[in-house]
């Protein structure tokens, strides 16, 4: 993937990869019973998988957000990051927010403002505002 940003030009320091975030396997296979199936898979090859994501990104150069290892920071319970025991639930996206805003704004905190700030736009003519005297 990252290559193939790159081939698109889009250079390495704009990319964040994220690694999965862990897996509870006991709401998972609570899920994969209730379609008829067994436990399909493992909280340890979700690592295997993050390990890999890190290793791309040093390889690479990019920035990573390793959700694998930060949600289960010293033991903590993760299953309220989750809504199925695999996808984030809604705490999990908060989760994921918290962490990837820092890596974002670091991104783009050089970057120009091209339009003027919100409360700077004058409601009653946001023209003006947005394309200076009008005369474009």
């Amino acid at each position: 993937m990252v290559q193939y940003l790159k081939s698109v030009h889009i250079p390495e320091e704009r990319v964040i990869l994220i690694t999965p975030p862990p897996l509870c396997e006991a709401a998972w296979e609570k899920e994969c019973i209730l379609k008829g199936c067994k436990l399909n898979r493992l909280n340890s090859v979700v690592g295997e998988y993050a390990n890999a994501c890190l290793q791309v990104a040093r390889e690479c150069g990019t920035d990573v957000l390793d959700l694998w290892t930060l949600m289960q920071k010293d033991n903590q319970d993760f299953s309220s990051y989750l809504s199925d025991g695999l996808h984030l639930s809604p705490m999990g996206n908060e989760f994921l927010f918290s962490h990837l805003w820092p890596l974002l704004e670091k991104k783009v905190s050089s970057l120009p403002w091209l339009l003027p700030y919100w409360n700077d736009v004058d409601e009653a003519r946001p023209e003006l505002s947005l394309l200076g005297d009008g005369d474009h």
